[in-house]
């Protein structure tokens, strides 16, 4: 638990590669990526391999449940194999069920900004791919404490310990974080830099909203009117 790996296509090898991190995130991880792939090219045709090469880095945080047991956070970059087959490299860290996500989301970029130059370093061409599997697992996990414990005491009840006026914050950025996916980072010159929230996992037609920043609207919560 905890530790931090890596998954998808480098430059340097022509295969999928995969370090340090469990089928259990692995494998759903992996189909989620793949039809969002697919729907994208479906959508954005001849205009895909440009939209893609050009889109940001994303920066997660997943709520436990999604992919696994466990919470999962990372960042996720478009890339190619050495052959010349486009998939994303995704460097990850399986988190504790009960870790605090919404501090994540808003506490310090440190973390991620050592993951994104870790990734970046891959497109250079003199990169090394041993230099980047060592230094993905010399990565500490990003720095996250226990969410405030919290009780649903009926369908539309839910009890905090939270007595400050910051635990009470923490307790609804929690609560916000409950069966969602968050995504956020710089932006590119497409996409201005902000936070997505998707209840779930971010279905496939909004893929290419990652890609572009355009597309079908995707309500927060389903069900409910905007």
């Amino acid at each position: 638990m905890n530790s931090v790996g890596f998954y998808g296509k480098l430059a340097g090898r022509g295969d999928f590669v995969s370090r340090g991190l469990p089928n259990t995130f692995v494998d759903p991880w992996d189909a989620w990526l793949a039809s969002g792939m697919r729907a994208s090219q479906d959508e954005l045709g001849a205009a895909w391999l440009d939209a893609y090469l050009t889109s940001p880095l994303w920066r997660f945080a997943i709520a436990p449940g999604l992919l696994g047991g466990e919470a999962v956070t990372g960042v996720v970059m478009p890339s190619i194999d050495r052959v010349g087959r486009y998939f994303p490299l995704t460097v990850a860290c399986l988190l504790p069920a009960n870790a605090d996500l919404g501090g994540l989301v808003g506490g310090d970029d440190g973390w991620f900004e050592q993951v994104e130059s870790l990734l970046l370093s891959t497109l250079e061409p003199e990169a090394e791919v041993e230099a980047f599997e060592q230094a993905v697992a010399q990565l500490p996990a990003p720095p996250c404490g226990p969410r405030i414990e919290q009780s649903l005491i009926s369908g539309n009840l839910l009890r905090s310990e939270a007595v400050t006026p910051a635990q009470r914050l923490a307790a609804l950025a929690q609560h916000a974080c409950d069966g969602a996916s968050h995504w956020w980072g710089r932006g590119s010159a497409r996409i201005s830099a902000g936070l997505m929230r998707y209840q779930g996992l971010p279905p496939a037609p909004a893929f290419g909203r990652f890609l572009t920043g355009e597309g079908e609207v995707i309500p927060l919560f389903p069900g409910i009117p905007g």
